[in-house]
């Protein structure tokens, strides 16, 4: 499949994945209320490694950080000490994420433990979390995954994830960024993040 966006096409070729509607069609998330994925996750053995090869087919430049993950939860059950080796950037008007095993938690690594590489979840930035998780829910996709963090009413961030692997093969990532109560988007830090490192002298 090739599309408008030759950078994303590029990415998805020189890892072997297919792209969201080859997974998901787009009436689905039109059915269950979501915005069509602004982010690609893919889990990796080694992230380094993933984030050279984008690049040099004209993603990024990405961030590759590892973090603390606050207030993980995982079944139900909170997992302290979580941490996640990620990395962001962006092909075209898409948002790839690279995602390592990590530690405390075998979400990412049971993905890659015959593969390098595999298609994770895609991720949709959207508000409303409590009526999303509902729907969802309800559409047979439990919730497995659950973090953020909250600072009183001025930021908070809401991730989790929904088993929807019996049906297209991968999770489904609801993040809930807001701002005072208002959505709250990544997406111009890490693109001013991508403009300096690209005129890095």
């Amino acid at each position: 499949m090739e599309t408008s966006n030759r950078v994303l096409d590029a990415v998805l070729k020189e890892f072997s994945l297919p792209h969201v509607e080859e997974r998901i069609p787009r009436d689905v998330f039109y059915r269950l209320g979501l915005r069509f994925p602004q982010q690609y996750a893919i889990a990796a053995r080694d992230v380094g490694a993933c984030v050279r090869r984008a690049e040099a087919v004209g993603a990024g430049p990405f961030l590759h950080v590892t973090i603390p993950a606050p207030n993980w939860v995982e079944r139900g059950e909170p997992i302290k000490g979580c941490k996640l080796e990620l990395a962001l950037g962006y092909a075209g008007d898409r948002q790839v994420e690279f995602l390592g095993p990590g530690q405390g938690t075998e979400h990412y690594a049971r993905e890659v433990v015959d593969t390098d590489v595999a298609f994770h979840h895609v991720g949709i930035y959207q508000n409303g979390m409590a009526e999303i998780a509902r729907t969802l829910e309800g559409a047979g996709y439990p919730e497995v995954v659950r973090g953020g963090i909250t600072l009183g009413k001025a930021l908070s961030f809401d991730f989790r994830y929904f088993d929807s692997r019996r049906d297209y093969g991968i999770y489904l990532e609801i993040q809930d960024f807001q701002y005072f109560g208002r959505e709250l988007s990544i997406a111009p830090f890490l693109r001013t993040y991508a403009a300096l490192r690209r005129w890095r002298p």
